[in-house]
C-alpha cells in the first residue's frame, strides 16, 4: 500500500460527517452534530469531494508534498466542527489554491487543452472559497463549487475523448460552452445570468450524451458496460440540473432542486462510475473495483435521488425527507459495496 493511503480514512470521515449534516438540515436529528448541519456545504465540496479530487492529483506528482494539498481541506473539517470556521475557510482557500498551481503544473507538462479546463476548475474553487471567506454566505459560492466540479470532470472528459474520431468543429464548440459558462458568473440574475448559465450547461450536457466515449462502452460488457451507464445516468443529471436553472428558479425549493441535482445527481453519479479506474490508481493496484453487485446499491441511490427531486418538485416535505435520508444511506452503502469489492477481489487474487 502507498504511503499517502492513511488520507482516505479521513476523507470518507468528512463524507460521513457532511452526510450526518445534510440529515440534520433535512430535520432528521438521529445524530446531533449541528456544526456538521451549518457547515454541511463547506465540509461536503471542500473536506469530501475537494480533498478527493486533489488526492487523485497528487499521485501522478513525484514530490510527495503535493499531498498536503488534500490534506489541507481535511484539516476544515475539524476546524468547523469546533468553530474555527474562517480558519477552516483559510486552509480551503490554501488547498484550492494549491490545487490551482498543481493542476497548472500538469498542464504545462502534458500540454492538452482539457487540462487547462480542468486547472479552471481548480481555479474556480478557490474563488468560491476566497468569496466565502470574504462574504460567508454559502448561495453566492455554490455556482463557483459547482463550476470546480463541472470543469474538473468535462475535462476529464474531453482528456478521453481525444481516443475518438470526434470532428474537431465539436471540440471546438465544448471549449467554447465552457468559457460561456465561466463568462455567465459574470452575468447578474436579474439580467438572466441563471438561466443563460443553465442553457449553457444544458448544452455542455447534451454534448457529453453525444460525443462522450460512454457510448461505446455501455455496449460492451462487464465493468465497461457499469462505467458507460453510470457516465451516462450522470449526464443526464446534468441535463436535469440545467432545465431546473432554466425553468424552476420561482419554485419554493428551488435551491434544494438545484444543488442536490448536480451534487448528488451529476457528481456522485460521476464518481461512482470513475471509481473502478481512479480508485486502483489511488490505491495503486491494477485491478478495477468492479463487481456486478454495485448495480444494488447504485440502482437504489437512483431510485432515492429520484424520490427526492420529485418530492421537492410537488413541495411534499415529509417524502423529502425520506428520500433525503435515504440518500445520505445508499451513499455509504455504495462506498462500502466498492470498498468490499476491493478486499474481495485482492483476497482471490492471493487465494489464487
Amino acid at each position: 500500500m502507498p504511503k499517502h493511503i492513511w488520507i482516505l480514512p479521513f476523507v470518507m470521515l468528512s463524507l460521513i460527517v457532511g452526510i450526518i449534516g445534510g440529515w440534520l438540515r433535512l430535520g432528521w436529528a438521529q445524530f446531533n452534530i449541528p456544526e456538521a448541519a451549518f457547515h454541511h456545504g463547506i465540509i461536503m465540496t471542500g473536506s469530501f469531494l475537494g480533498a478527493l479530487i486533489s488526492m487523485e492529483r497528487a499521485v501522478v506528482m513525484k514530490n510527495k508534498a503535493w499531498f498536503l494539498i488534500p490534506v489541507l481541506a481535511i484539516l476544515a473539517l475539524p476546524l468547523n466542527l469546533f468553530g474555527f470556521t474562517q480558519i477552516a475557510i483559510v486552509s480551503l482557500v490554501l488547498s484550492s489554491t494549491g490545487l490551482t498551481f498543481l493542476m497548472y503544473i500538469q498542464s504545462t507538462r502534458v500540454k492538452e487543452a482539457s487540462h487547462y479546463v480542468i486547472t479552471l476548475g481548480a481555479f474556480c474553487w478557490a474563488v468560491g472559497n476566497a468569496l466565502l471567506l470574504k462574504s460567508d454566505f454559502i448561495p453566492m459560492v455554490v455556482p463557483w463549487w459547482i463550476a470546480f466540479l463541472l470543469f474538473t470532470i468535462v475535462g476529464e472528459r474531453l482528456e478521453l475523448s481525444r481516443f475518438l474520431p470526434v470532428k474537431k468543429i465539436f471540440i471546438v464548440l465544448l471549449y467554447v460552452l465552457i468559457a460561456g459558462v465561466f463568462a455567465s458568473f459574470f452575468i447578474p440574475f436579474h439580467f438572466g445570468g441563471s438561466r443563460i448559465t443553465g442553457i449553457l450547461i444544458a448544452l455542455i450536457a447534451l454534448w457529453l450524451l453525444r460525443f462522450d466515449m460512454a457510448r461505446k462502452s455501455i455496449k460492451k460488457k462487464g465493468e465497461y458496460r457499469y462505467i458507460g451507464l453510470g457516465l451516462i445516468v450522470g449526464f443526464i443529471w446534468l441535463l436535469i440540473h440545467a432545465l431546473i436553472m432554466i425553468f424552476l428558479e420561482n419554485h419554493a425549493l428551488y435551491y434544494d432542486l438545484w444543488v442536490h441535482s448536480f451534487f448528488l445527481g451529476f457528481a456522485f453519479s460521476m464518481i461512482w462510475a470513475h471509481a473502478p479506474i481512479i480508485f486502483p490508481a489511488v490505491v495503486k493496484v491494477k485491478r478495477l473495483i468492479y463487481h456486478p453487485v454495485l448495480y444494488i446499491p447504485w440502482l437504489l441511490f437512483q431510485l432515492s435521488l429520484i424520490g427526492r427531486v420529485w418530492a421537492s418538485f410537488a413541495g411534499n416535505i415529509e417524502l423529502r425527507q425520506f428520500f433525503g435520508v435515504a440518500n445520505g444511506w445508499l451513499i455509504l452503502l455504495m462506498f462500502l459495496s466498492m470498498a468490499m469489492t476491493y478486499f474481495w477481489n485482492q483476497k482471490r487474487i492471493s487465494t489464487n
